[in-house]
């Protein structure tokens, strides 16, 4: 077997490029051929995971973050070769979603063994992302994370109690399932799999293989109701939440009063007029 191991090297505080002698090993002890490559800019995980398909690799591991992983995505979705994940950035909300192991070892062992299963990919306005995308208050929160130098849980936990108290509802008008409907929410997430990262459970029904997304409509509580919202989002109890409406779909239009979003973690600009879809079944991921 020929398998391709991209590495983001700024991940896990810049502890990837350490995994390069486990890998080696491991591939060694399987009979793997195995070609190491280090992502150097942005976007380039996806011009390396699209070559590594046309070089005859048999699989493509990642070695990062979510935003990594959504940019090596990218170049296999449509394509019959799979996704292995080794997760190592601030969040890694969709390996945890998949409840693959977060030591990176055990993660290697099991992206170049594991079985693949097909999964649904999603796109807002055609750019991809694999586990949750937002508008609104977590798109906000998404920016401020990635300009700050601190990564990890308690800088995110930190940016996100920092930025909440003063956060303005916004207006959003969603079409979907052939309903209209206005709402006032902190933010609107997009969601395929069940949790931001770092434990924070958003949507607890949501699977990456069902060929349905929720989307969830936050509206912002008091502050004493806030506080109960935080611990039903690290508790798995979000969907219990009265401030959390949730709509099934694989389709959607939302008009939004901001621009912002994040896709998998990472900020983009994406308009006030958004366009949601599930693409079923699109993606091989080793689990």
């Amino acid at each position: 077997m020929k398998v391709t191991l991209l590495l983001n090297p700024r991940a896990g505080k810049k502890r990837a490029l350490t995994v390069q002698d486990s890998a080696r090993a491991i591939a060694k002890e399987l009979g793997v051929s195995l070609d190491i490559q280090v992502i150097t800019a942005p976007g380039e995980g996806t011009t390396l995971s699209r070559k590594a398909v046309e070089m005859g690799s048999d699989r493509v591991i990642s070695v990062g973050g979510d935003g990594t992983l959504n940019a090596i995505a990218a170049g296999l979705v449509g394509t019959k070769v799979p996704l292995g994940i080794v997760a190592m950035g601030s969040g890694n909300g969709y390996a945890r979603s998949q409840k693959l192991p977060l030591d990176p070892v055990k993660a290697l062992r099991i992206a170049m063994t594991g079985t693949a299963s097909a999964m649904d990919v999603c796109y807002l306005n055609d750019r991809l992302f694999l586990g949750t995308a937002g508008i609104g208050f977590d798109a906000r929160v998404a920016w401020e994370f990635d300009r700050s130098e601190a990564r990890g849980m308690w800088n995110y936990l930190r940016i996100t109690l920092k930025e909440i108290l003063g956060a303005k509802p916004m207006r959003v008008v969603v079409k979907a399932n052939n309903e209209t409907t206005e709402h006032q929410v902190l933010m609107l997430v997009f969601c395929n799999t069940r949790e931001f990262g770092n434990g924070a459970i958003i949507s607890p029904g949501s699977a990456p293989d069902d060929g349905l997304a929720e989307l969830q409509l936050v509206s912002k509580p008091s502050f004493f109701p806030l506080m109960k919202a935080f611990y039903d989002v690290y508790t798995n109890r979000a969907d219990k939440s009265k401030y959390v409406r949730t709509i099934v779909t694989r389709e959607a239009q939302v008009n939004q009063s901001g621009t912002l979003t994040h896709l998998d973690g990472e900020p983009a600009v994406i308009g006030h007029d958004v366009r949601f879809r599930l693409e079923p079944k699109r993606l091989w991921v080793v689990r």
